[in-house]
């Protein structure tokens, strides 16, 4: 799965949000680590009346498939547009 793919998804997941999406793997290259680091910023007017964790598991639970194989860390940043 690209990049591309992984941003669609969280583009399907959160209709109308701001969503930006950096492959930040070069940064971690010898760290034997496999798969995707990625960095993730989402502004989301869904996102109003949740606290930060429920934000963050809702940003998980879309990428839940590509959590648990092809991306090793995920960085999320959420707010509220």
């Amino acid at each position: 799965m690209t990049i591309e793919k992984i941003k669609q998804k969280l583009i399907d997941a959160f209709p109308g949000a701001d969503i930006e999406l950096i492959n930040t793997s070069s940064m971690h290259i010898g760290h034997n680590a496999r798969g995707y680091h990625l960095k993730t910023t989402i502004k989301y007017k869904g996102f109003k009346g949740l606290s930060l964790i429920q934000q963050h598991r809702l940003v998980q639970d879309a990428l839940q498939d590509e959590l648990n194989g092809i991306i090793h860390a995920l960085s999320i940043k959420t707010m509220i547009s």
